[in-house]
């Protein structure tokens, strides 16, 4: 008996600290969607018009915490995007995915691939988020996810005040897709930092790159909710870090939303203006105007339609005559949580 009970107490012993670690969360998101695309672009292939069936961004994850000390926390992510529909695309792509170290009074350093503060500070103004073609992405700069991110997210100073700063290596970076030719292989080859102010009514936030993506930018966002009402807005400059002496390519963009909800139907809208100056007279002008509806079956279902439409004016270098394309999107799905 003594015999069968050291050995209760060995197992016992040696299974403990593996049950001390919660068990991960796995969760996840299917967003399909029927869309259907007109635009009168003759370099585009839904000039006479085209119905898809599209994945939006659907995603499944694994994220958890562990408790090392009555201070310090570890937490973690992994998260892939699928392929609802499994077409023309790779099936599980990378997307958020880190390992950190959390403190209860100083903050959270995590080390990954990670959305950057200046994608952060968006907030929740694009009501068309993760759209196929919709997506304020699809039309403006910023909707960065960095590899190579130490980054760092502080505690909410007086309960409402907040900030995230990312640090980006460039690894001996020599292409453009982070510092370009004048990456320095620093450990802040490229910096996003995010600041931001947040009650129960009122959102507030400035963001910046430097660097990122080989852009330089900054965005101002805002946000309030008046009861089952809220309206946002968003103002943003952008243009490359390393352009020769006196090129220039900038992008100056403006973005209103707003939301209703009634009961299980939330209604939304959204205008987005764009302009990008190349120089030399040389000017693209973006308009994207849409609205959309929801149905919340539950809080983790529900159903969707949308309807938008998209202009972009083209100017030409001297001042040439402006060309005009137009684009019609309708589309309707659904979205399950887990």
């Amino acid at each position: 008996m003594k015999r069968q009970l050291l050995a209760v107490a060995i197992a016992a012993a040696t299974l403990l600290p593996l049950t001390a670690q919660a068990a991960p969360t796995v969760y996840g998101r299917l967003n399909l969607s029927v869309d259907y695309t007109d635009s009168d672009d003759a370099t585009s292939n839904a000039k006479d018009g085209i119905w898809e069936l599209n994945s939006n961004s659907s995603r499944i994850g694994v994220k958890g915490n562990e408790k090392l000390t009555e201070e310090f926390t570890a937490v973690y992510k992994a998260e892939w995007e699928v392929q609802g529909d499994m077409a023309g695309g790779a099936d599980l792509t990378s997307r958020e995915r880190y390992l950190g170290l959390k403190h209860f009074q100083w903050g959270t350093v995590r080390l990954g691939h990670i959305d950057s503060p200046f994608k952060n500070a968006e907030d929740d103004i694009d009501v068309f988020n993760d759209m196929a073609h919709l997506d304020m992405g699809k039309f403006i700069y910023g909707q960065n996810r960095l590899a190579n991110s130490i980054n760092y997210v502080s505690p909410k100073f007086l309960d409402v005040f907040g900030v995230n700063l990312t640090l980006q290596p460039g690894e001996k970076s020599t292409g453009t897709g982070l510092c370009g030719t004048k990456c320095e292989n620093h450990i802040a080859d490229a910096i996003s930092t995010a600041l931001s102010y947040e009650d129960d009514n009122l959102y507030l936030s400035f963001a910046m790159d430097k660097e990122v993506m080989n852009m330089d930018a900054m965005r101002f966002n805002a946000r309030y909710k008046m009861g089952d009402a809220t309206i946002s807005a968003m103002y943003q400059m952008a243009e490359p870090s390393n352009l020769g002496a006196g090129a220039t390519n900038e992008e100056t963009a403006m973005m209103f939303s707003g939301s209703y909800k009634m009961d299980a139907v939330t209604v939304r809208g959204e205008v987005l203006v764009a302009n990008h100056d190349m120089g030399g007279g040389k000017e693209d002008d973006t308009t994207l105007i849409g609205v959309g509806v929801d149905y919340n079956f539950t809080q983790a279902t529900k159903a969707f339609a949308n309807l938008a439409t998209s202009n972009m004016e083209k100017t030409p270098a001297g001042g040439g005559k402006s060309t005009d394309s137009d684009a019609t999107y309708i589309g309707f799905g659904m979205e399950t949580r887990f």
